[in-house]
């Protein structure tokens, strides 16, 4: 017995000697030292374990206890297996608040409600710059402006990570198209990476210590992003000194050495190329130094041990902290600040609800709530409210009459044209569209199969159309006459996948010619009786199993009647259209600018016979409004406005809040305008930022260019003043002060803008470029003061000939106002 009783003891002092000895497991112990200890016990396969994913965490270590570090998509809210949480505005939408104080509070609500779902790493925020308006991912970003962008990028970092919670900014760099996007190679000068599309990652990273940085699937200038040496080494950690973790988007590592090699972290989501097997030869001759691997294994150890992973218990799922009523104050009060009053002709609004007793509302944005976009950063929210929602609980004493408008839902669903409407020529003997099927997806060589398809209404599985067509990677082509039995304007649609893309005499008309889904593209065409007209189909297939249909959008006609109807009888029309988190999506951008699904006819048709109509727009990025702008009074630009997106659209219609959101975006009249367009999906696999440093307004200053509405433009319902600019020297910078009066009956927000624009210089540089402002709160008649200071960064460029900043000696224009096209004040000062 006595002898059981000392092996005992024994083995009780050798356990706490021995867990005397493991440094990292004690708390008070310096972070580094710790790491350093826990990285000495560990082998090298469990150090290249740690570098690879497990799907969204790293993988956990027994023996050494080092848990998981779990992590969830969501630039809005936590996406996590479509797990149920809240949705906060879009990231555009927060930009449009200009109000970083409130951006924050954002990043605080996003931070519980990934401590709600026990996830300890958020995937945001995304900062990458919206350099063409149809990118599909603009929503999940901050804009066109890289100061603003920055401001904000800041704000929200800061705010997540006040809760415990690692935010990870993405995508680290010029992933600023979806199409191609998981192999585009973007060849840009290092001037444009540094004063476009660097200055959000800079100042998230060594402003707001953001934990996390994400590489982008595209390559830079030759190099993928993960294995970019230019991006992860000289930049992120050379010169702004970041010492986080790098991660590659999920599929984007494309080797093991010189990812090994390289910066980069982790790789996600799991270890294709970060592996034993993939890793230890090299490592073991030498073409991969241990010391890279043990570099990585730091950083996430670091990072670990910073979250608290080791001294606490794993974080468990706790429902108290998703969809809280602070959370959703939060997200209402983005939603109210972001949205932007584009147009208020004959004051229409706000509505008085004492001499309004009739509202249409109409439109296929009114009873669904667009919350967000789609794709990874979409949240399965937890009772949003609707716009019609909205209406009824703050006007219950008006009658509403409702009507769908549109549909977009559902998009894939069309029906056939009928045989006895095509034709193989145009004689009109043979029904049906002649068929040539290619065992290629370019539609290149002999068709391996020629037949005639008499309507094209195909579900295929995946063993493919047959006939010796192979099960993957075929293309069709069908082309013929349309033949109509009456005159009319018809609404031509397709649906296919992977690719898709219809002529119409010679002129394309339809174009998604990328990979994709299932989807409908459909235009409005008039055609008249008994003439032939061209028809040509096109569609590729890569995977999996194919649909493709040539048919009508026949139920638009009866929809807009019915709108029309509706709209005839009631004092005002409140008109929600937009897109779609289907449509604006992660994977693909949009193929034009144009409010899908015949919205631009629909908006039309209501205005025709109603003149009281407030368009209000759910989208994440422009759209084009020309053909029917002029003939609506009211227009409110609400973005995807989250979960309380309908009571904050309300508010603003009626005038309980007034509107101050602002644009962080140029909307363009057309495409053609926008400094992508001459280079964008012009050359396979390639992508030519032939605009430069020129992106969004500075594009439209340069050549003089009018947009719709211009970068920083905000309506309200009040007025103000500004006046008393005064420009002083205090050291190595300058403050700027002026007056901001409110001159009109009702209290009002007004964001002051602050550009600054080189007087002369022997450089090219912008006319103006955005670099301060400030949102003030006024009462009617109040005056408040406002100071901005200006450091000598405000007025750098970028050398690339001494790869260096650079300020320029002389005369520069500082201007403030109400939008980039709007200046109140404007003042000199010299630089020597």
């Amino acid at each position: 017995m006595k002898r059981i009783v000392v092996w005992i003891l024994g083995g009780l002092c050798t356990l706490v000697y021995a867990q005397s000895t493991e440094l990292y497991r004690d708390p008070a112990a310096p972070v580094e030292e710790r790491v350093e200890d826990l990285l000495s016990r560990m082998t090298l396969a469990e150090k290249i374990a740690l570098i690879g994913g497990t799907g969204t965490t790293t993988r956990a270590n027994e023996r050494l206890g080092i848990p998981e570090l779990r992590m969830t998509d969501g630039t809005a809210g936590v996406q996590l297996d479509r797990a149920p949480s809240m949705a906060f505005p879009a990231p555009i939408a927060l930009a449009a608040t200009w109000n970083p104080d409130l951006v924050r509070r954002a990043g605080r609500g996003m931070g519980r409600e990934v401590k709600g779902h026990g996830r300890h790493v958020l995937l945001a925020p995304c900062v990458n710059i919206a350099r063409m308006p149809m990118s599909g991912r603009n929503f999940e970003a901050y804009g066109e402006d890289p100061f603003l962008a920055a401001r904000m990028a800041v704000a929200a970092v800061q705010g997540i990570q006040e809760e415990g919670v690692a935010a990870t900014v993405k995508h680290f760099a010029a992933n600023n198209q979806e199409s191609e996007r998981m192999f585009v190679d973007v060849a840009v000068s290092r001037r444009a990476l540094q004063e476009i599309y660097f200055p959000a990652f800079k100042a998230a990273v060594r402003e707001a210590g953001a934990g996390c940085v994400m590489s982008s699937y595209n390559k830079v200038n030759g190099r993928f992003a993960s294995e970019n040496e230019y991006l992860l080494k000289e930049i992120l950690r050379d010169e702004w000194g970041f010492r986080g973790v790098i991660m590659s988007d999920w599929g984007a590592t494309h080797s093991a050495i010189p990812t090994a090699r390289g910066e980069l972290d982790i790789e996600m989501p799991t270890g294709v190329f970060m592996n034993m097997d993939s890793l230890q030869a090299p490592i073991a001759d030498g073409r991969v130094p241990l010391a890279a691997i043990e570099q990585k294994a730091r950083h996430i150890l670091t990072l670990i041990f910073k979250l608290g992973l080791f001294d606490h218990p794993p974080l468990a799922r706790n429902p108290t902290l998703i969809n809280t009523p602070e959370n959703r104050q939060i997200a209402y009060e983005a939603a109210l600040a972001g949205m932007v009053l584009l147009k208020n002709e004959r004051n229409i609004l706000p509505l008085n609800p004492k001499r309004v007793k009739t509202i249409a509302v109409i439109g296929p944005n009114a009873r669904v709530a667009r919350t967000g976009g789609g794709g990874s950063s979409e949240v399965n929210d937890l009772t949003p409210v609707t716009l019609l929602d909205g209406l009824k609980s703050r006007l219950p004493e008006v009658h509403f009459e409702f009507a769908q408008g549109a549909i977009l839902d559902n998009t894939t669903e069309i029906d056939p044209i009928a045989a006895k409407n095509l034709f193989t020529d145009r004689s009109g003997k043979q029904q049906g569209l002649n068929a040539e099927y290619f065992n290629n997806i370019d539609l290149v060589g002999r068709p391996i199969l020629q037949r005639i398809d008499r309507e094209i209404h195909f579900t295929w599985d995946e063993n493919g159309p047959g006939s010796g067509v192979a099960r993957d990677h075929y293309s069709v082509r069908w082309s013929g006459y349309i033949k109509m039995d009456a005159t009319a304007e018809y609404i031509l649609a397709i649906v296919g996948d992977d690719g898709m893309r219809l002529w119409l005499d010679d002129q394309l008309l339809l174009d998604a010619w990328y990979p994709h889904g299932a989807m409908k593209r459909a235009a409005a065409v008039r055609l008249q009786k008994g003439r032939y007209y061209q028809v040509r189909f096109e569609l590729y297939e890569k995977a999996g199993g194919a649909v493709a249909t040539l048919g009508w959008d026949i139920a638009r006609e009866a929809l807009y009647r019915e709108a029309a109807a509706t709209a005839r009888k009631a004092d005002c029309v409140i008109l929600a259209v937009g897109t779609t988190s289907a449509l604006e999506t992660e994977g693909r951008d949009r193929p034009d600018l144009v409010l899908p699904n015949g919205q631009d006819q629909l908006i039309e048709r209501v205005a025709a016979v109603n003149k009281n109509v407030i368009v209000v727009l759910t989208a994440g990025s422009p759209v084009l409004m020309d053909r029917w702008i002029g003939q609506v009074p009211g227009l409110l630009d609400a973005w995807f406005p989250g979960t309380e997106g309908g009571h904050a659209i309300v508010d603003i219609l009626v005038g309980n809040a007034n509107p101050s959101g602002k644009l962080p975006m140029t909307f363009p009249h057309r495409w053609e305008e926008c400094s992508a367009y001459r280079t964008y999906n012009r050359f396979k696999e390639r992508s030519y930022y032939a605009d430069d440093i020129y992106v969004g307004y500075r594009h439209f200053d340069k050549y003089h260019l009018t947009p719709l509405f211009p970068f920083g433009f905000g309506l309200s319902y009040t007025r103000f003043a500004y006046s008393d600019l005064h420009v002083t020297r205090e050291g190595d910078h300058f403050t700027v002060t002026f007056a901001i009066r409110n001159t009109g009956t009702t209290r009002g927000e007004e964001t002051a803008q602050l550009y600054v624009g080189a007087g002369q210089s022997s450089m090219d540089k912008p006319e103006k470029e955005l670099k301060g402002f400030a949102k003030v709160r006024l009462d009617p008649g109040e005056e408040k003061q406002v100071k901005l200071l200006l450091t000598r960064e405000a007025f750098a460029w970028y050398s690339e000939q001494f790869n260096a900043w650079q300020v320029d000696p002389g005369l520069y224009r500082i201007s403030i106002g109400a939008s980039s096209r709007d200046f109140r004040l404007e003042a000199e000062l010299n630089l020597e």
